[in-house]
């Protein structure tokens, strides 16, 4: 049985970023990410990222809630997600 783990949470403007194991993943199969470390890659990946998101989703006049992180390697983005939509893309 697979163990259930929580995701990687970091709060900024009061948005919650949620990154959880399989886009850790997806940013360690990338190369600017590849040889570091989890816990420390999911931590140090949402803080220097929060704050820009934050102000991004309140200039498009987001409500502060939960935000699911979505790792695309292939085009190098990060997708806020809520619920099931993108509100969202970022480079990364």
């Amino acid at each position: 049985m697979e163990e259930k783990y929580d995701p990687y949470r970091f709060e900024s403007s009061g948005f919650a970023f949620l990154l959880d194991r399989e886009n850790v993943g997806r940013l360690k199969g990338m190369a600017d990410f590849e040889n570091q470390e989890e816990p420390a890659l999911a931590e140090q990946f949402l803080r220097q990222r929060a704050e820009a998101w934050a102000e991004t989703l309140a200039d498009a006049g987001s409500a502060p809630t939960e935000i699911a992180v979505r790792v695309d390697p292939h085009q190098r983005k990060a997708h806020l997600v809520r619920g099931s939509t993108i509100v969202v893309s970022a480079d990364i």
